[in-house]
């Protein structure tokens, strides 16, 4: 028999009996004709375990992010990772200490014996085992399983699709409008807050952590913390849940990184105030802010620790760029940010460089830089690029850019040593910097640990109610193997924890020592 038509048959056999036994109130009229392999594509464990994992995006208590996965080709911090903890928690998969060969292509069989186990159904039997032993899951078994998630017909017919769309955007604006006119308690209901947080969960649902939407008050906080100049603590807050306000990252130099607040930590009291589900995160950025010169204390959960911390508030005036001599030899630049204009500020450094002939190493600091302007970093890139040569190549839906580097000679940084600090917390722009630089200059020395690994471009998009919308436009690759780094750290050549208590205590650096002594 026809390979391809016994595929169709065996897809048959099983979507059928998905309609007619699982879902007896499904209007899909399934027959041979309208089943179609999509692309004879087979498809790997990691494409099944992601795809599996995905299914329940936001259903699981976040203790899952907990689980230690043991398989040992598995990155940490990685997609895979997360998915697989998922599993692991649900009880899905087991977790032994081996290899997973996350590449390796799986049976049709195994697969739909992980999609039983997840919608919690009866789909194969022992009739069709054999024949679903005998192939290669592929992008037909991805395809059929998502549609009946969906509930919906095996048809993928694009007009169908779109009326189905229409359809929904119809009973979104019917919800609405019934609960606001004739719920019992309608003049209760606060219509903003509805159409803000319908608004952040269509945001949400993109599953990129990227793009999120700020209503008009937290996007007032937004544009505040960008401007850098505010009475703060002087480091980047998050609530992803409801009364979790958690510590992402530190400002460089800030009375926050003075007072050793680390990534992650989560704030749980704001001197006597106690954070709890109703308290916005804008409303408890309030109690941390103003005025300067005052003290706030902060009770800290870490790592199972609770602490009481004290920080003094100041006026947040953020210079993107020190520089300085460390020794007759090293001169020592700290990007703290890409902001605008960073690239001017880099150029006075250059200039301050270029008049001294002694230094023969050149340190560039980017810990804790989350990036931001990629027109900024592609503009310092072209101090280090020869001219008209790529810097970055940018990856839209319709077309791509590369970024050229506009030759800026005024170093030649050949004649360098160059050594590169990096933290978890270097990202974005940071990380186009280092592998571009590493493309160029085959000697370069990085310390410290993975970098963040984010490869996406974001836009932000403004509303008339001041609102903002901040959403992933492109992503990002080398420039050399155009290769997209989300989820691929940057490893460095020399790893070297920081040692928070001998800075604490004695106000020396390790990571930057370490640089200064590499010839």
């Amino acid at each position: 028999m026809n390979k391809k038509i016994l595929l169709s048959i065996i897809l048959f056999t099983i979507v059928n009996a998905l309609n007619t036994t699982l879902l007896p109130t499904t209007n899909a009229n399934i027959n041979s004709q309208n089943i179609t392999i999509i692309q004879n594509k087979d498809i790997s464990r990691w494409d099944m375990f992601n795809f599996f994992a995905n299914y329940y995006k936001w259903q699981i208590p976040e203790s899952y992010k907990y689980i230690k996965v043991n398989f040992r080709d598995v990155k940490k911090w990685s997609i895979l990772e997360a998915s697989l903890q998922k599993l692991i928690y649900l009880n899905l998969i087991n977790n032994p200490n081996r290899l997973l060969n996350q590449e390796e292509e799986i049976s049709a069989w195994w697969f739909y014996r992980l999609a039983e186990k997840t919608l919690k159904i009866k789909i194969v039997d022992n009739e069709t085992k054999k024949d679903l032993l005998n192939r290669k899951a592929n992008l037909s078994d991805l395809y059929i399983i998502k549609k009946f998630i969906w509930n919906d017909s095996v048809s993928f017919d694009a007009t169908t699709i779109n009326a189905k769309i229409k359809e929904k955007q119809a009973i979104f604006n019917d919800v609405y409008k019934t609960l606001i006119y004739k719920h019992y308690d309608k003049a209760t209901l606060d219509k903003l807050e509805m159409l803000n947080d319908a608004i952040q969960w269509l945001a949400k649902w993109t599953n990129d952590k990227h793009t999120v939407y700020f209503p008009p008050v937290k996007s007032k906080s937004f544009h505040d913390a960008l401007t850098w100049e505010y009475e703060w603590i002087g480091s980047y807050v998050d609530m992803e849940k409801p009364g979790i306000l958690k510590i992402t990252s530190p400002i460089p130099g800030s009375p926050s990184e003075r007072a050793w607040l680390k990534w992650w930590d989560i704030v749980t009291k704001v001197d006597w105030k106690e954070i709890t589900k109703e308290n916005s995160l804008n409303e408890v950025v309030s109690w941390i802010k103003w005025p300067a010169w005052t003290n706030v204390i902060l009770t800290i959960s870490r790592k199972g620790k609770i602490l009481e911390i004290t920080v003094k508030r100041e006026k947040i005036i953020l210079n993107y760029i020190e520089s300085k001599q460390l020794d007759s030899r090293t001169y020592y630049i700290r990007i703290k940010s890409f902001w605008e204009h960073v690239s001017s500020d880099f150029k006075k450094s250059i200039e301050v460089l270029n008049k001294n002939n002694r230094y023969k190493k050149i340190i560039i600091d980017l810990r804790n830089d989350w990036g931001w302007y990629l027109d900024q970093v592609t503009d310092i890139l072209s101090y280090f690029v020869p001219k008209w040569e790529k810097t970055a190549v940018v990856k839209y839906h319709t077309n791509n850019k590369e970024y050229i580097s506009k030759g800026y000679d005024y170093v030649d940084f050949s004649k360098y040593k160059i050594v590169i600090l990096q933290n978890s917390w270097t990202a974005s722009a940071s990380e186009i910097l280092i592998w571009t630089l590493k493309d160029y200059y085959k000697d370069i020395t990085i310390i410290w640990e993975q970098s963040y690994w984010k490869g996406s471009v974001q836009v932000m998009k403004n509303y008339s109610d001041w609102s903002l919308l901040k959403y992933t436009i492109a992503k990002w690759f080398t420039w050399k193997t155009e290769t997209w780094i989300d989820g691929i750290w940057i490893t460095p050549t020399i790893k070297l924890d920081f040692d928070f208590e001998r800075f604490k205590n004695n106000w020396k650096d390790n990571q930057l020592e370490k640089a200064r002594y590499i010839r």
